[in-house]
């Protein structure tokens, strides 16, 4: 599969890609085994943000590390053909990748965010990054799928803290900001095709509801950046920094809600 000059453009000007049809149904259904394996795995775990209520397993990491995934996702002539076109760069890595598992009925919702508000304070100093996501099970938007902001990836917006159901914290773009996003880049439910995957850029603003479908929504998701832009030793000890102000953040947001029940 080569790229064409169509979808280079296509993917500056709004800051995703889809291709239809990258997994063949036999790979497909080694994937989907093979996470559902990886999740009883790391079931026993013990760690938050790995689970939700109602579910178990609601996060697969490492997903890189697995040889067979790899072979099959990573390895493969499209994924290495439109990471290098679309990066700019024949030199790129894959420096995590995961899966999270949007089950059925309980599958928690994902608010709008640019993923850069996070890779920046990993110590990533380049914004030139993406991910591509794979979707071994149809993806819509009735089971919790994703909704972009078409052009959006061109500004990078203010995002604001707030701690998730499992009491993490995460960023969010306020209300008024989105409404103001919204007039010109005009929201998108992407409705995909198990076997097809998404590539998009880290300021492309995204977002996903709830799953209270009967139908469990999951993806494999690779973040990728150029290898210059990937010091290991520099970003390791930003992201240090950056876990330890997470921390504090938590801990004063659950305080402040334990202090409300006394």
């Amino acid at each position: 599969m080569k790229i064409k000059q169509r979808e280079v453009n296509f993917y500056r000007n709004n800051g995703y890609l889809i291709l239809s049809g990258v997994l063949k149904k036999k790979d497909l259904e080694i994937c989907g085994k093979r996470l559902e394996k990886l999740a009883i795995i790391q079931k026993k775990e013990k760690s938050a943000g790995l689970s939700e209520p109602g579910v178990a397993k609601s996060l697969v990491h490492s997903v890189h590390k697995d040889k067979i995934i790899k072979s099959i996702c990573e390895s493969a002539t499209w994924f290495q053909e439109y990471s290098r076109r679309l990066l700019g760069n024949k030199d790129f890595i894959v420096w995590n990748a995961k899966s999270n598992l949007k089950r059925r009925w309980h599958g928690s919702c994902e608010y709008y965010h640019q993923d850069f508000s996070y890779w920046s304070k990993y110590g990533f100093k380049s914004s030139n990054m993406m991910s591509c996501m794979i979707f071994p099970d149809d993806h819509k938007h009735y089971n919790g799928g994703l909704w972009v902001f078409p052009g959006s990836h061109k500004k990078l917006y203010e995002h604001k803290k707030f701690l998730n159901i499992n009491s993490l914290q995460k960023n969010l773009i306020p209300m008024n900001i989105l409404d103001k996003i919204s007039k010109k880049c005009r929201p998108t439910k992407l409705d995909i095709k198990a076997g097809s995957c998404l590539f998009f850029d880290c300021k492309l603003v995204h977002g996903s509801a709830h799953n209270i479908s009967p139908i469990d929504r999951r993806i494999i998701l690779y973040q990728l950046s150029t290898k210059k832009d990937y010091k290991v030793k520099s970003i390791k000890k930003t992201n240090m920094r950056n876990l330890e102000n997470r921390k504090k953040f938590e801990k004063k947001e659950i305080l402040k809600r334990l202090n409300f029940y006394n």
